[in-house]
């Protein structure tokens, strides 16, 4: 069951402030430039997009000293448990991002969600553990953010086994990254990002694997696209080759800016979190 609703940051505070990714940085190594403006107006323009496709959309405050917390598909991950609203939190890897989890505890808590801590190691959400919404599996990315053995932990809570897949290439350091879960069997992905195995995981549980061109990957971060509902997919407008093939398979691309949130190492999927 595709979700009907989605948190979304308010990107107030978002910024480049530190680089924690090979995206936010020039080619003269030094830290990227955000037009504040440009952003929101970006911001506004995606949040209208998924408002128009139907979703329910509740905005959280930004903090001030946490620009990445726009990106608010990586500090938690949402499941049903006994028919009870759940959410794990994640551990972030990086200091600079670790903050932001306390804001979603405590957001997770005024629903009266039920909450999991993960212990002991590195989780960053729903930027790693992706659900298949029709299929009702979770793939789960690892090499990068998140570390493997979490998936243990997260077995026993969601009692259903997750399928790991391992990221071979730091540019795309989160699965949402390079993998897109589009409905009626069908993914897009990055094939450089994955390892031999997972690759061929890949294969073997989707009918239909969509290349994305490697240059649309890494300029527009095109597989971070977001399929909401099994047919329609915003994407951004510079994956044009992405976003032809993606109307050839049947899906209907919504293409909009994500410019400014690139520079930091996200876009559409980053930019919310998808709840039950």
């Amino acid at each position: 069951m595709w979700p009907k609703t989605m948190t979304m940051v308010d990107p107030e505070f978002f910024d480049v402030k530190y680089a924690i990714n090979p995206h936010m940085t020039n080619e003269k190594g030094e830290l990227n430039t955000i037009d504040k403006p440009k952003a929101r107006a970006q911001w506004n323009a995606l949040k209208n997009s998924f408002e128009s496709l139907g979703m329910t959309v509740e905005v959280l405050a930004g903090i001030e000293g946490l620009p990445d917390m726009v990106f608010c598909a990586n500090q938690t991950f949402p499941f049903i448990q006994s028919e009870k609203k759940s959410i794990v939190l994640s551990q972030m890897q990086s200091e600079y991002r670790q903050p932001e989890v306390q804001a979603f505890r405590s957001w997770a808590q005024s629903k009266d969600w039920e909450t999991f801590e993960v212990k002991g190691t590195n989780f960053e959400g729903m930027g790693d553990a992706l659900w298949d919404y029709e299929g009702q599996r979770i793939f789960g990315g690892f090499g990068f953010r998140t570390h493997p053995e979490v998936y243990s932990q997260l077995e026993r809570w969601v009692e259903q086994p997750i399928i790991a897949l391992e990221l071979v290439d730091d540019r795309f350091y989160h699965l949402d990254t390079c993998l897109a879960i589009l409905g009626r069997g069908q993914a897009a992905f990055v094939e450089e990002a994955f390892s031999t195995e997972a690759i061929a995981t890949l294969k073997g549980a989707f009918d239909v694997l969509l290349p994305v061109p490697i240059d649309e990957a890494t300029r527009a971060l095109a597989c971070n696209m977001c399929c909401v509902n099994g047919r329609d997919v915003i994407i951004d407008k510079k994956a044009k080759i992405t976003a032809e093939m993606l109307d050839f398979h049947l899906f209907e691309p919504h293409l909009v800016d994500t410019s400014e949130y690139i520079k930091s190492g996200g876009s559409v999927f980053c930019m919310k979190q998808l709840l039950f």
